[in-house]
């Protein structure tokens, strides 16, 4: 048997259209965990809906109310975290105790749902979201 030699002509420019096509996937999933938290925090802060003082009831509507604001300004993303190439993680949420009790009802003052319904409405946009990360971010 003979050694068999070949020149791969082009081979470093494959390589770095690789290294780049993963760069751009990379930027449009960090840009996809940037916009969906904050919108996510948006949403969730919005959903409070009138406000009464420590003590009293709660004033009308399906939303929580604003009694200190306490909640609604706990309501923050952790760091992004970069998991793996294309890949990026965050979380999300209240950070006072109560919020799940005002969340679930588990206070017996009932259920008013402030995360949830933002965390829904975020699923349904999130594939635009992506789309506009990927024309913005992907130049093939």
């Amino acid at each position: 048997m003979s050694d068999f030699d070949m020149d791969w002509t082009g081979m470093d420019q494959l390589q770095a259209a690789f290294v780049r096509a993963g760069s751009q996937v990379d930027a449009a999933a960090r840009a996809n965990v940037t916009q969906a938290s904050m919108i996510l925090i948006k949403d969730a802060q919005g959903n409070f809906e009138g406000s009464h003082k420590k003590g009293q009831p709660h004033v009308g509507g399906s939303k929580p109310n604003v009694v200190t604001g306490n909640l609604r300004r706990s309501i923050m993303a952790d760091g992004i975290t970069h998991i793996a190439m294309g890949s990026y993680a965050t979380t999300v949420g209240p950070t006072m105790r109560y919020g799940r009790r005002v969340e679930l009802g588990l206070a017996p003052t009932g259920a008013y749902p402030y995360f949830g319904p933002a965390a829904a409405d975020l699923r349904h946009q999130m594939g635009s979201i992506a789309a506009a990360n990927w024309e913005r971010h992907i130049k093939f």
